[in-house]
């Protein structure tokens, strides 16, 4: 095993023993179950005895004691930096930087002082991380292959021509129905759960949160695509494709290796854990509201390739974006940030 592997298997891992004294290895982190899955088969970890993995242990101890030590030093250093320099960082150690300021067992009081502490380095690691042209050549390949098998499916444009005379469950039809495209697209499977706001809001009582924060037109949730029933029935007429594809995408993300080291890198960094602290502390009314967010990696893949998506079934079918009601104008904000600043990530891959 490299010692990377045993810095990853240390700082992702929790570490249990069953009753035939085999180790048993899972993710600290729901979002960390693909890179612990990997982590696992590559290294052979998968009927290690307490025996063994105690020898693995001691073999490993010393070194990563050094590292971490250094990883300390190291994040001093990026810390020190001005925006600027942060901006010049090759990715990788942009990437370094994020996963340094974010180990897994972090305590939310020391998680906001380090973000508030780097901020403006952290917008420039986010502003400058850009995934290579090839892999937004592929998704795109794969998006014409969804809009071309939307755009030939009346039971489906026939409902987006006609959004606002269509019922809900006739629309909650067309999101299963985009589902089964995108499975056959991408080869994956999320489960489709419906919810009402006041669903939503008990379940945010329930877990002790605030039940009056805004609440989703959708969200992708352990390997469930979750939609707001009222958004979907207010919702313009590309809503029941285009969100279903936004958020499979998001579940792609999790689950699909995407075949390329610095892609994975990339999506499975510890960048997304920056909406915690953006929640806490942005306001509605300041110009960087939900900057951070927007220039998530994973949403500048998310809002790439849907909006590059809705313009090719646009293209094939006629449709235009019809909007029923009039979009929250905050969310329009919002999205109006993403959509930019995936167009400008995908820019600067051409040029690259």
């Amino acid at each position: 095993m490299e010692i990377q592997d045993f810095d990853n298997l240390m700082e992702l891992c929790c570490i249990n023993v069953n009753e035939e004294q085999k180790v048993v290895i899972t993710p600290k982190c729901i979002e960390d179950q693909k890179s612990v899955r990997d982590l696992i088969k590559n290294n052979h970890l998968e009927n290690l005895s307490m025996s063994e993995f105690c020898e693995l242990a001691q073999k490993h101890h010393s070194a990563y004691l050094v590292r971490k030590k250094l990883k300390q030093q190291k994040l001093e250093k990026y810390s020190a930096l001005s925006p600027q320099q942060t901006a010049e960082l090759p990715i990788e150690q942009k990437l370094e930087y994020i996963e340094l300021l974010y180990p897994r067992d972090q305590k939310l009081d020391e998680f906001m002082k380090v973000t508030r502490d780097n901020e403006q380095n952290i917008r420039s690691c986010l502003f400058h991380m850009d995934f290579p042209k090839s892999f937004w050549d592929d998704e795109k390949n794969k998006a014409d292959r969804y809009a071309s098998l939307v755009a030939n499916s009346p039971e489906i444009t026939d409902k987006m021509r006609a959004w606002s005379e269509t019922s809900l469950d006739e629309k909650k039809e067309v999101v299963k129905q985009s589902a089964k495209i995108f499975e056959y697209v991408y080869g994956v499977a999320p489960e489709i759960v419906f919810f009402t706001p006041e669903e939503e809001k008990a379940k945010q009582r329930a877990q002790g949160l605030n039940e009056n924060a805004h609440i989703n037109a959708a969200y992708y949730q352990h390997g469930k695509l979750h939609f707001n029933e009222e958004r979907l029935q207010t919702g313009d007429n590309f809503f029941a494709v285009s969100v279903l594809f936004h958020e499979g995408t998001h579940y792609r993300q999790y689950t699909e290796n995407f075949n390329d080291p610095l892609v994975e890198r990339i999506l499975n960094g510890r960048a997304n854990v920056v909406t915690v602290y953006e929640n806490e502390v942005s306001q509605k009314g300041d110009a960087n509201y939900k900057d951070l967010y927007t220039m998530l990696p994973s949403e500048v893949h998310a809002h790439g390739v849907q909006e590059y998506m809705e313009n090719k079934l646009t293209e094939m079918t006629g449709i235009d974006k019809i909007a029923t009601i009039a979009p929250d104008k905050d969310v329009k904000s919002i999205h109006n940030k993403a959509f930019s600043m995936a167009k400008l990530s995908q820019c600067r891959a051409k040029i690259k």
